[in-house]
């Protein structure tokens, strides 16, 4: 289901891919996208299972029936990967015992797609990251994924954020999939606490997550801990309900701004400045071409994925 605060973020960054969002989708998933779809899974789960466990497999199996939008040659490696982030980050996450997160009602104004804690004080999102910095501290807390629920709900929202580290041929590079083993005791290590910038000996195998199955992921998230990296690459921000004058505002705002989405009925003119960043938009190849978005692009009716 579209939530408001994807179709508001599509028609800011441009007025026409606010347009086509509403009617136009890629089956296709990016690797964040499919992260997303898996922690979800074991995030929201009833029972008392291993809910990483189920992430993991949930976003495995969807790697069979949805295609990942990647450039790799073996996207099987690329999609057991991804399954064994969202394994470990469901886990740090959601300790074992804890009660599903929920959702948020759907409001005639708002249709989120943020969670809700399992007692209802906060609403909750979880955000993946190459890198951290002011910047982006500022617009997360600031898009219309934040405030919008936030000040439609007037509750607070937790933002749960993890740093995945850099994106390269088809893995990411960080301590959640990356570490060293010894090679005679087997003990998995990421960094020395009081010497960081001092290299282990050559002699330290190197190990990815998905490779070792030996490893549980309790182990891996307590070699984590116990070398002081997990604070680096999860942690938590509170975002507070505004005054209500502010709060109010925004919600007014949210929905003059969804009312004139509604209401267009012709193709709007493009927006040259905002095709390729902060990120490449998704409908730049047909727009370029002059063309609308087709099976010829990869794009499907959003009816037809609804009906799926």
């Amino acid at each position: 289901m579209l939530g408001t605060a994807e179709l508001l973020t599509a028609d800011e960054n441009c007025h026409r891919a606010g347009f086509w969002t509403q009617r136009w989708e890629r089956p296709k998933g990016t690797p964040v996208d499919f992260l997303q779809y898996g922690i979800r899974q074991g995030l929201t789960e009833a029972g008392t299972g291993d809910h990483g466990e189920t992430s993991g497999e949930y976003l495995y199996e969807l790697g069979a029936s949805r295609q990942l939008d990647s450039k790799q040659m073996d996207i099987h490696a690329e999609i057991v990967h991804l399954s064994a982030i969202s394994d470990i980050v469901t886990t740090a996450l959601r300790k074992a015992g804890d009660a599903p997160w929920r959702v948020p009602e759907t409001l005639p104004e708002w249709t989120p797609s943020c969670y809700l804690s399992p007692s209802g004080d906060y609403l909750r999102r979880v955000i993946f990251t190459t890198s951290w910095s002011d910047e982006k501290h500022y617009s997360f807390c600031r898009a219309w994924h934040t405030l919008g629920p936030v000040c439609h709900y007037s509750l607070p929202m937790q933002l749960a954020i993890i740093i995945l580290g850099q994106h390269k041929n088809g893995k990411y590079h960080s301590f959640w999939t990356h570490g060293l083993r010894h090679p005679a005791n087997k003990k998995l290590r990421f960094r020395k606490k009081n010497a960081i910038a001092t290299p282990f000996k050559e002699s330290w195998n190197e190990v990815w997550r998905e490779d070792f199955d030996d490893i549980p992921t309790a182990e891996w998230l307590s070699s984590m801990h116990s070398d002081d990296v997990l604070r680096d690459l999860c942690f938590s921000l509170t975002v507070p309900v505004p005054e209500e004058l502010a709060r109010k505002r925004i919600v007014d705002l949210a929905a003059r701004k969804m009312e004139a989405i509604r209401t267009t009925k012709s193709l709007p003119d493009e927006n040259l400045s905002s095709c390729d960043w902060p990120q490449v938009c998704v409908f730049r190849n047909p727009c370029h071409k002059g063309d609308a978005p087709n099976g010829r692009f990869g794009f499907v009716p959003v009816e037809q994925i609804k009906s799926q």
